[in-house]
């Protein structure tokens, strides 16, 4: 499986404890949240990531994502057709120590067919999300899933359970004020656990500093003040969260160098703006806005930028 860096933000669901869609042509930039997900593949070929693994998945394959795991979706072929099923915490019932406190080794059932079992009950959850089922019924649709599926994933305990709940603590903070001045010592406060072991998890489970997490938020937002707002680059700077015009202009010209703002729609000439977007992915889903970029600012309490490996 392919290693690579990847992009990612906290989505933040709807509340529902059952998600289930149909599709084609996905394209899902690297995000996690507190459920578990099913993604099959129904025809065509899709480029599925996971903790920044990622496999090229067939009709008839599975891809299993656990609770807080970073994971992207990019179609390969036109006529790729999908099936996903988010589910909530209430229905995993007896397996929610397994989905929370361990990860799978292989995170992908391929290479042979599905039990037949497996993709009724797949469908099945899609027939109670539409009819409007008992959570009953999807309970027990899920754990029979469940049920064949895990032995197949070489589940081992999870190196910190407790590090991944507040992995998302310290994001969905992190995520709504990011535009304040904010400190290691501060978060970890308000957060009840020390500095130390905040800068811990930050370094283990984002593989980044709190300090370049920060900025790399920021610097989105930044980025579409400048493209759809005539704010000066003080006002920008001060907008997104930076302390002074001399850092904001420092970090954002070491990521966004070679970049100048355009005459239409952000308007102010002579001043830096992207032409285009660094690495982040662009999706295109039911759930996300369609054809444009995905930053906090576009998405606001539901998008979180952090660099994953």
């Amino acid at each position: 499986m392919e290693k690579r860096k990847a992009y990612a933000y906290y989505e933040e669901r709807s509340g529902r404890e059952l998600q289930v869609e149909m599709g084609k042509r996905l394209n899902f930039p690297s995000h996690l949240h507190g459920e578990l997900e099913l993604f099959l593949v129904q025809s065509g070929c899709v480029c599925v990531g996971i903790d920044g693994e990622f496999r090229e998945l067939k009709a008839g394959e599975l891809a299993v994502v656990f609770p807080n795991t970073v994971h992207s979706y990019q179609c390969r072929e036109a006529d790729s057709r999908y099936m996903m099923a988010v589910c909530g915490t209430s229905l995993m019932g007896d397996y929610f120590p397994s989905l929370t406190q361990c990860r799978p080794r292989r995170p992908y059932l391929c290479g042979k067919a599905l039990d037949p079992d497996v993709l009724y009950a797949l469908h099945s959850l899609y027939r109670c999300r539409c009819t409007g089922a008992d959570s009953s019924i999807s309970r027990a649709l899920l754990h029979l899933i469940l049920a064949h599926v895990l032995p197949e994933l070489s589940l081992e305990p999870a190196p910190e359970p407790k590090a991944m709940d507040l992995t998302s603590s310290v994001v969905r903070y992190i995520m709504r004020n990011f535009r304040q001045p904010l400190s290691l010592e501060h978060i970890a406060k308000e957060l009840g656990v020390s500095k130390y072991h905040l800068s811990h998890v930050f370094s283990a489970r984002l593989h980044t500093s709190f300090r370049e997490y920060v900025n790399a938020l920021r610097l989105d937002c930044a980025r579409d003040l400048l493209a759809a707002t005539e704010l000066s680059m003080l006002e920008v700077s001060m907008e997104s969260g930076f302390d002074s015009l001399r850092t904001f202009n420092r970090v954002f010209q070491e990521r966004f160098h070679g970049f100048r703002r355009g005459r239409g729609g952000g308007g102010g000439g002579g001043e830096p703006v992207p032409q285009k977007p660094h690495r982040r992915p662009v999706g295109r889903t039911g759930r996300a806005a369609a054809q444009r970029r995905i930053t906090p600012c576009a998405l606001g309490k539901k998008a979180m930028a952090l660099e994953v490996f």
